[in-house]
This record gives structure tokens, C-alpha cells and sequence, in this order.
């Protein structure tokens, strides 16, 4: 009982660092929404999202046999944005990153415990939990699809793409094409085309949907991610 109470608390501080990361990404890269919106903060009032703070991790832990979810999306407007390429994808791969942080971080002290003889079952049971909330939250943000934050890293790397294939095609015109400004018209245009298409997901009915869906197809890979945390933890 202590151990799943526990593992809610984890799971739920785990996500609030991950949607710091997104605001503080934002701050280092000229947006104060999310500073100004109070939400750098490990307050857990200031994060609760009633679907994906308790629906989604009862749906998830129903189906799977796994408790995941998000907090409340931190606010960020991309146009107060400094004129930097990588912007915006640090600002979407931020969470994640973070959730990746704290996996290597919870093996390193499996081994460091081990090696200076303090390791018990009950830490190591910690630590591998630990280890597994953050990895699924991780894994499945990387899902291509609103609300998952893969869609947006998605999205602003093929963005780049296009940067890199434009620019590579203006080497070899007299006359250039296209002068790569990661901030300018088209490429604002073409992020504002990726906006309408993640607000049409704000639909509770279709958020319901897809998050069904994912989740889904999130538990035919479940299995794998449980074998490589045995193989992290094996060594």
C-alpha cells in the first residue's frame, strides 16, 4: 500500500518536472509565459489536469497494469521566441529529456548503492520504479500524435529538414531561392498550419479517442520496454 502511494507520488512529481522542462526551455529561449503564468513551480495545484492528471493514468493502469499520464500543458506563445533554430525543439523534446535524465539517474545510483554495499531490496525496487514510470512517460510523449509531445519534436524536425534541403539547394543557385531564417513568413506559416492541426485534438471526444488508441498501441510495445529495464538493472 505505502509502495503505491509511493509510486503515485513519483509518477506525478515526475511529470510536473517534465512540464517545467517544457516552461523553462521556453524562459532560456525569450518566452516568459510560463514564468509569468506561476507554472516553474513544484506546486502540484499549479499542474493538475483532470485528464491527463487522473483519467489517463486509471485508464492506463486499467488496461496495462501501468500508471502514466501528463500534467497541465505549460503555456508558451512561440512568437516571443528568440530568432533560434533549435527553438522550439528544445522547448518539445525538454520533458522528455528530463524523464531520460531521471531514468540514468536512477540506474547510476542502483550501481553506486551496489557497489558500496548499500543496496536492499527495497531501494532497489525504488529505483527500478522510478526508472520505469519515467521511462513509459518518456516513451510515450515520443508518440507522433497530439497530445504527445512527439508530434511537436516531430514536426519542428522536419521543419528543420526543410531548412537543411533549402539550404543545401541554394548552394548551387546563381540566384537564391530561399534565404533560411527559421523565423521567417513560410516558416511561420508552416508552424501555424501545425497549430491548427494540434488544436483540432482539443476536442475532448477526440482527445478521448486518440488517447484510447495510444494506448493501445503503447501496451504491444510495454513488454519490450519491461525487458530492457531488466537488461539496465542486470548488469
Amino acid at each position: 500500500m505505502i509502495f503505491s502511494f509511493f509510486s503515485v507520488i513519483v509518477l506525478f512529481y515526475s511529470i510536473i518536472l517534465h512540464e517545467i522542462a517544457h516552461g523553462y526551455a521556453a524562459y532560456r529561449n525569450g518566452d516568459m509565459t510560463a514564468y509569468n503564468a506561476g507554472r516553474l513551480t513544484l506546486n502540484p495545484i499549479k499542474h493538475i489536469d483532470i485528464f491527463g492528471s487522473i483519467i489517463v493514468p486509471l485508464i492506463s493502469f486499467r488496461y496495462l497494469g501501468l500508471i502514466f499520464g501528463w500534467a497541465k500543458p505549460v503555456p508558451y506563445n512561440p512568437h516571443n521566441m528568440k530568432d533560434n533554430k533549435y527553438a522550439e525543439l528544445e522547448v518539445a523534446s525538454a520533458g522528455i529529456l528530463v524523464n531520460f535524465f531521471i531514468v540514468f539517474i536512477s540506474v547510476l545510483f542502483f550501481y553506486i548503492f551496489r557497489y558500496f554495499g548499500i543496496l536492499n531490496q527495497d531501494i532497489a525496487n525504488i529505483l527500478e520504479m522510478i526508472a520505469k514510470i519515467n521511462i513509459f512517460l518518456a516513451l510515450f510523449n515520443l508518440l507522433p500524435f497530439p497530445p504527445a509531445d512527439g508530434f511537436s519534436i516531430f514536426s519542428e524536425l522536419y521543419l528543420i529538414s526543410q531548412d537543411f534541403l533549402l539550404k543545401f539547394k541554394n548552394l548551387f543557385l546563381k540566384n537564391k531561392e530561399y534565404k533560411v531564417n527559421y523565423k521567417d513568413f513560410n516558416q511561420l506559416d508552416k508552424r501555424n498550419g501545425i497549430f491548427k492541426i494540434k488544436s483540432l485534438f482539443t476536442n475532448p471526444f477526440v482527445m478521448f479517442l486518440i488517447i484510447f488508441v495510444a494506448v493501445n498501441i503503447f501496451g504491444y510495445i510495454v513488454p519490450y520496454i519491461n525487458q530492457f529495464l531488466i537488461f539496465l538493472f542486470s548488469f
